[in-house]
């Protein structure tokens, strides 16, 4: 009895962990962790996490400095034709265009934060570069 516990508790682990790693459809939800070095000696670490829709990337948690940030891609007008782009909480990260099978591959551009800043008595949004020239440097599922 407790052998056939054992087995049935073994093929249910298999089962679970093979449904977690690749989406089967398209509407199935994934995620992927990328660790980043930024800056001129990619010294500076980032990670993100990333959440895909089947193959398109739809959010990114942000890892900085002990600080994480929840983003989501920002898909209107023009906001991906070069590269994606993930908003929210006030910062924007920014990387070149990729899919789910490419995300650990792909650099990212930078990291920015937004802060009000007034100048000649006008206020205005200023993004402030936190990092920049983010190299992949590995990946997990």
């Amino acid at each position: 009895m407790t052998r056939n516990l054992t087995a049935i508790a073994g093929v249910m682990m298999c089962v679970g962990l093979a449904a977690c790693s690749t989406p089967k459809d398209a509407r199935e939800l994934s995620q992927k962790t990328v660790e980043y070095g930024c800056g001129p000696g990619s010294d500076q670490p980032l990670t993100v996490q990333y959440t895909f829709q089947g193959d398109e990337p739809l959010a990114a948690k942000v890892i900085y400095q002990n600080q994480a940030v929840d983003l989501t891609r920002a898909t209107t007008s023009n906001a991906d034709m070069v590269g994606n782009t993930f908003r929210g909480n006030g910062y924007t990260w920014t990387t070149e265009k990729f899919t789910r099978e490419n995300a650990g591959q792909v650099n990212g551009n930078m990291l920015t934060q937004e802060t009000r800043q007034t100048v000649s008595g006008t206020n205005s949004s200023v993004g402030n570069v936190l990092v920049k020239d983010c190299k992949a440097q590995s990946v997990a599922s």
